[in-house]
């Protein structure tokens, strides 16, 4: 594993220079941040964006720690042998047309697993778009760069049976700019497993959170063991998973041929291993925005400040309906709130700072209702409809409240396209996980908080 995602050399078959192929945007990608040495394979070329281009794999100069394989699926056992001879160690099949697509592809997918098994060569794939190492920069995916965005160094770890829904979740991460250890399309998992990649980074020190988009598994005992093993690591595992109907079933055989059980049976194995199970990508995305930039609230009592008493009410409903509590104010924080506060405000919790509050006014009910000891998180609300409310002051004021506090602190901004706009600046200025709705905002706070509670003993943060 530490080849795959530290090598020094990788070698491209299959690269190429033509618009629009695979090999091209493998080449590109691997240009624009690998440090290492790139060989591209290719009968057909003598250079390839400058480099040396060579007709085979026995042709090349050294062996490379790492081969990337971009070739039609028919050439892919005899090709596995090839680098079998030069002694390559692992190689990540990014080709198609495997056991995906049926028993054809299936005896071809063993044949190339026992080719590269002749000599102990690991496969990651086939079918997947491979690894993104944002700290290595090593980058197999198949995606252009003007399309595909990617997140900078972090501590999240994504590793997803899709290829085309790992990419899209790293483009909404990158928006976000969430930080990121690894990303791994796995694909068929013909040969390196999922559970194989868990344990990986249950012991790699640059990954705090192991998010996983699962479909299927062929064993669920290993799986669910090294779930295990990173919960008794400190390590919070986030799972989605696709095929829990019988649509869904019948869709993943026909996209990784991956073995699907009984999606009730797999989620409670999975929850009862400590993992955190959500429902969706809105969830799976919220949450992983919480445990990265501030942690899971290490209690259940929210407070709630809101611009609009409508929506504090709702909050409060979402609040106790999920399992959660409001806070119960100390008489001191709602002295100081009486005295903050004008007259027609609340001082109780949801504490309502009314319509025309400016940004002003909300730095000091969250610097009140964060240093209060009753309150485990705070629940922010802005109306940005609101004339009062300038988010670029909001922005400057709430900076130092947001750095200074171990308390997680979330955002709600329900509204339409200024609303979206602005709350995407305020999330990645301050790095304050945003919402659109309390209902959101609470399941996710609700998960996060539960997973502390259980697994974490008291010694899981994102601040330590």
């Amino acid at each position: 594993m530490e080849v795959m995602f530290k090598p020094r050399s990788i070698a491209v078959i299959g690269a190429s220079e033509k618009p629009g192929t695979v090999g091209r945007a493998v080449i590109e990608n691997l240009l624009n941040s690998f440090k290492g040495d790139i060989y591209p394979v290719n009968q057909k070329y003598d250079l390839v964006f400058g480099l040396k281009c060579y007709k085979s794999v026995r042709e090349l100069p050294k062996t490379p720690d790492l081969a990337v394989v971009a070739v039609p699926a028919r050439s892919t056992p005899e090709l596995a042998r090839g680098l079998c001879e030069i002694g390559v160690r692992v190689s990540i099949v990014v080709s198609a047309g495997f056991k995906e697509v049926g028993a054809e592809g299936a005896k071809l997918e063993s044949e190339l697993v026992s080719a590269a098994r002749s000599c102990g060569m690991r496969i990651l794939g086939p079918n997947c778009l491979g690894i993104y190492d944002a700290w290595s920069g090593v980058d197999t995916i198949f995606n252009p760069g003007d399309r595909q965005s990617k997140p900078g160094p972090g501590t999240i770890a994504l590793l997803s049976q899709s290829g085309a829904l790992g990419a899209a979740i790293l483009d909404w991460l990158a928006e976000s700019e969430i930080g990121m250890s690894k990303f791994v399309s796995y694909g068929n998992a013909a040969d390196i497993k999922e559970w194989e990649l868990v344990e990986y980074l249950v012991e790699d020190p640059q990954t705090k959170v192991i998010a996983l988009y699962v479909e299927g598994v062929e064993d669920g005992r290993r799986f669910v063991g090294s779930l295990r093993k990173a919960i008794a690591a400190g390590k919070p595992v986030v799972v989605l998973k696709g095929g829990r109907t019988q649509s869904g079933v019948r869709a993943v055989t026909s996209h990784t041929g991956a073995l699907t059980t009984s999606s009730d049976v797999f989620i409670s194995a999975v929850k009862q291993a400590g993992a955190i199970v959500v429902e969706n990508l809105s969830e799976f995305v919220g949450l992983l925005k919480v445990l990265e930039w501030s942690g899971p609230p290490r209690g259940r009592k929210v407070a709630v400040v809101t611009n609009g008493g409508g929506m504090g009410v709702l909050a409060a409903d979402e609040v106790e309906s999920k399992g959660m509590a409001l806070a119960p104010l100390s008489a001191e924080s709602i002295e100081k709130l009486k005295k903050t506060l004008p007259p027609a405000a609340s001082p109780n919790n949801p504490i309502d700072i009314l319509g025309d509050a400016p940004p002003e006014r909300y730095r000091a009910a969250m610097e009140i209702a964060l240093s209060d000891s009753e309150v485990d998180l705070v629940l922010v609300i802005t109306l940005m409809q609101s004339p009062a409310f300038d988010p670029l002051k909001f922005i400057e004021l709430v900076r130092d409240v947001r750095s200074q506090s171990l308390k997680p602190i979330v955002l709600v901004a329900p509204g339409g396209g200024y609303t979206i706009k602005y709350a995407k600046i305020i999330e990645r200025e301050l790095r304050v996980p945003c919402f659109k709705s309390p209902e959101e905002a609470v399941r996710v706070l609700k998960l996060a908080g539960e997973w502390y509670e259980k697994y974490a003993g008291g010694t899981y943060s994102k601040l330590d």
